[in-house]
């Protein structure tokens, strides 16, 4: 499904610059670096998991996936924070509170990193880490939450496709650090993050459309 995830994504980043290049909208760009650079983890991810499939070998599969999963997570991490900070600029309410979401965000990130064998003893592997997946789903929750209030005070179809975009993504988060009840939970979240890049994607198509 990553690379189902990678096309998608790099259209949304394509259309993104696309809607930039007609309408001069400032948050249009940094949409469109944020899913270029979503695009290239989810590729890097996908690429790493068929190496690690042609490895044969049970530790070289473990090696390349949680190589790729590791520079996804990243790719994620400044994406969505590239977002946080174009749709909170956007609506001009960004505070002295965003900074601490960010800078908490990216601690976790280095702990991850430096004390994997930690972590994994208390959770379990790094690919789609519970505590990985909490610092996502928290910087897309806080996006969701800023677009959905965007999206209450224009009304604005766009403004809701947004909103919905943000909202399944958070979701697919959601049942990501909840895949161990049921590994359907996996499947399913994986589904609503390809709904969430398809709705952002019919928001862009829109934008472009109406120019």
């Amino acid at each position: 499904m990553e690379l189902v995830a990678f096309i998608i994504a790099l259209a949304i980043a394509y259309q993104a610059l696309k809607g930039y290049r007609l309408t001069k909208q400032r948050t249009l760009w940094y949409v469109h670096f944020s899913f270029g650079v979503l695009s290239a983890g989810l590729l890097i991810d996908s690429l790493a998991g068929f190496i690690g499939i042609a490895a044969r070998t049970l530790r070289g599969t473990i090696a390349f996936t949680a190589i790729g999963y590791s520079i996804y997570f990243f790719a994620q991490l400044l994406g969505y924070s590239i977002l946080i900070y174009a749709y909170v600029s956007q609506t001009r309410t960004l505070n002295i509170s965003t900074s601490p979401v960010l800078l908490a965000s990216l601690f976790g990130f280095a702990t991850l990193q430096v004390a994997p064998g930690i972590v994994g003893r208390l959770f379990g592997p790094l690919e789609y880490h519970p505590v990985s997946e909490i610092l996502l789903l928290f910087l897309v929750f806080y996006v969701a939450v800023q677009t959905g209030t965007n999206y209450s005070a224009t009304k604005d179809r766009n403004a809701f496709l947004v909103f919905l975009a943000f909202l399944l993504l958070a979701l697919s988060h959601l049942l990501f650090i909840l895949q161990l009840i049921s590994p359907l939970l996996f499947v399913i979240g994986h589904l609503l993050q390809l709904s969430g890049f398809v709705s952002f994607l019919a928001m862009l198509l829109r934008v472009t459309r109406n120019q």
